[in-house]
């Protein structure tokens, strides 16, 4: 993962720091309210702060270079430090919904002071300005670690949002509302589970990438001088980037030295692709060139 001018893990410990923070603040004011809503956002700080922590320590692994028990790198660590993250997320939402339930059955009162008001609102602030700030890095970075928190971060904004429609309601006579809008807290947070497991599951199955992906690399390996046609292309993942199997066909008349120049010169068309990690090209002369399967035309 490219580290943006700084250490890999930098933006990870910010977040980390963050989040850490508000565990504590919620963990407090709960103890003061006992309210099911503050308990349920101080649960998903807590699981950002795990996610956070996990994600540091795999973008850290996967950020060293190859070696020789590795030769294709370690570009598995980060969807595997996902799946560790999505797990520790459905057992947190099963948590928080159990509390819920269980205040909502004992008719618990909480006392929505302006404490409450303000650990959710500092919250919905920080979040509101970490989105903006990983959102920018995002466009920069784009492996699963990153993708995760500024989802992570934006999907706590609305579930944020229905915590302060709960204090409201609350404070406008309706108790209940504490404990039955945490349980949307705690399915968002089983949702954002099932999102990582999702998403990293196929980095890790050696998934293809999708059609448009595919036709970026046949342009950069057509845009190559020497290179009569692009035969069949296969790519699929290795940790968050891609190994790519490429046939191309060249002029009869060219020797073999030609060939593999113009065979070198595609493999650094493609992987000069920031998602693409290894290319390996069959160079063909036109008289026995095998296409293979060959994409429909336009």
């Amino acid at each position: 993962m490219s580290s943006g001018g700084g250490s890999p893990t930098r933006w990870v410990v910010v977040v980390f720091s963050l989040n850490l923070g508000l565990v504590l603040a919620h963990v407090a004011v709960f103890w003061l309210t006992r309210s099911q809503l503050v308990l349920a956002q101080g649960a998903d700080s807590l699981m950002d702060v795990a996610v956070n922590a996990v994600l540091a320590v795999s973008a850290w692994v996967g950020a060293k270079p190859k070696d020789e028990g590795h030769p294709f790198g370690h570009g598995r660590a980060e969807p595997i430090g996902a799946l560790v993250a999505s797990v520790l997320a459905f057992v947190l939402a099963f948590e928080v919904g159990r509390s819920a339930v269980a205040a909502a059955f004992a008719h618990v009162e909480p006392d929505m002071d302006a404490s409450t008001l303000g650990v959710l609102g500092a919250k919905l602030v920080i979040k509101a300005g970490l989105l903006a700030a990983l959102s920018r890095r995002a466009r920069r970075e784009r492996g699963p670690a990153m993708q995760a928190v500024v989802t992570d971060t934006r999907n706590d904004l609305v579930a944020t949002s229905t915590s302060l429609l709960g204090w409201a309601t609350v404070r406008a006579g309706f108790p209940l509302a504490d404990a039955l809008l945490a349980l949307p807290v705690s399915l968002y947070i089983a949702y954002n589970g099932a999102g990582l497991l999702r998403e990293n599951l196929r980095y890790l199955m050696g998934e293809a990438p999708a059609p448009e992906v595919l036709a970026s690399l046949r342009r950069a390996a057509e845009a190559v001088p020497g290179v009569s046609a692009v035969g069949e292309i296969l790519a699929h993942h290795v940790g968050s980037q891609l190994h790519v199997e490429i046939t191309i066909v060249i002029g009869p008349a060219l020797s073999a030295v030609e060939g593999h120049d113009i065979g070198v010169r595609v493999q650094q068309a493609i992987e000069a692709v920031d998602v693409v990690a290894r290319t390996f090209v069959h160079v063909e002369p036109a008289a026995d060139a095998d296409l293979g399967p060959q994409p429909p035309r336009a």
